[in-house]
């Protein structure tokens, strides 16, 4: 594994996550988890999502104000209580629509 880029592409990844490509923001975290120890499975995970990056190259989020509801904005919330094997932490995430 020393001689895979395993840091660069995770680094390269988060990127994107944060700039362009919200939808791969929880798998990119994840992966970063495994940044000090990467193992086979951690790389062929980050191949996999490259791959699917590949994929879905010409699709976008689009967000667009409901019509038929008269509310400023709209939040939504999701989360994960101990959905870490190794540590136990929880994970969360929201969006808000203005």
């Amino acid at each position: 594994m020393k001689s895979v880029p395993y840091l660069a592409a995770v680094g390269a990844l988060m990127y994107l996550a944060t700039t362009t490509q919200p939808d791969i923001a929880y798998t990119v975290g994840y992966l970063a988890r495994f940044n000090s120890n990467p193992g086979l499975a951690h790389w062929q995970a980050v191949k996999h999502l490259l791959r699917y990056l590949k994929g879905t190259a010409n699709y976008g989020i689009t967000y667009a104000p409901n019509p038929h509801s008269s509310e400023l904005f709209s939040t939504f919330s999701d989360v994960d209580y101990g959905g870490c094997k190794d540590t136990g932490h929880s994970t969360g995430g929201y969006i808000r629509k203005t």
